[in-house]
């Protein structure tokens, strides 16, 4: 009986670790905060590829493969330049989708949220890598020297609002562009009710 005991608890505590060596721990483990003014915002752009519920995001690697997401409003994220390493770029379609783009406890903030952010730092934003965007075309732009994010809020049937911010500049733009673009998304956390 000792010994069923013992390898009872040897087989469970195998199959715990293979299950998060596997990759089965949460993905929102991984979110590190930042506090700017009365929010905390995610000290890295997002980096995923599923939704909060678990359901895969459409991996646009070609130009054909984004333009097919966009024609049928349908959510994709990309690898700048289609490298892994430059950062993951998302539709605004992916940020708008019921299942949760962001992970638990967090969400894509709204234009007010942005403004917030603007009123608190006098514009200048946060520290971030220029990451470039991918236009309605499927080209990218802009690495290097500028960085573009999505916010939760449309501006019209076809276009959301963003923010925009240039090496030179280093100050937040609000700007109307098209929710087929490929833009990367800065996560807010929910404030405790």
């Amino acid at each position: 009986m000792k010994r069923y005991k013992l390898t009872y608890r040897l087989n469970l505590l195998l199959a715990v670790v293979l299950l998060l060596a596997s990759g089965c721990a949460k993905r929102e483990d991984a979110a590190r905060g930042i506090a700017i003014g009365k929010q905390i915002w995610m000290a890295e752009n997002l980096a995923t590829d599923r939704y909060r519920n678990g359901d895969p995001i459409r991996h646009a690697r070609s130009v054909e493969e984004w333009n097919d997401a966009i024609s049928k409003h349908e959510e994709a994220w990309c690898h700048y330049g289609n490298q892994p390493a430059n950062g993951r770029l998302y539709n605004w379609f992916a940020v708008a989708d019921p299942r949760g783009l962001a992970p638990e406890g967090w969400h894509v903030p709204t234009d007010a949220e942005w403004r917030e952010l603007e009123a608190v730092t006098g514009g200048r934003g946060f520290e971030t890598a220029f990451t470039g965007s991918r236009n309605c075309l499927g080209i990218f732009f802009g690495k290097g020297s500028s960085a573009f994010f999505w916010t939760a809020t449309p501006s019209s049937e076809f276009d959301a609002w963003n923010r925009e911010i240039s090496e030179g500049s280093r100050k937040l733009q609000r700007v109307r562009v098209a929710k087929g673009l490929g833009l990367s998304v800065r996560c807010v956390k929910n404030r405790e009710k």
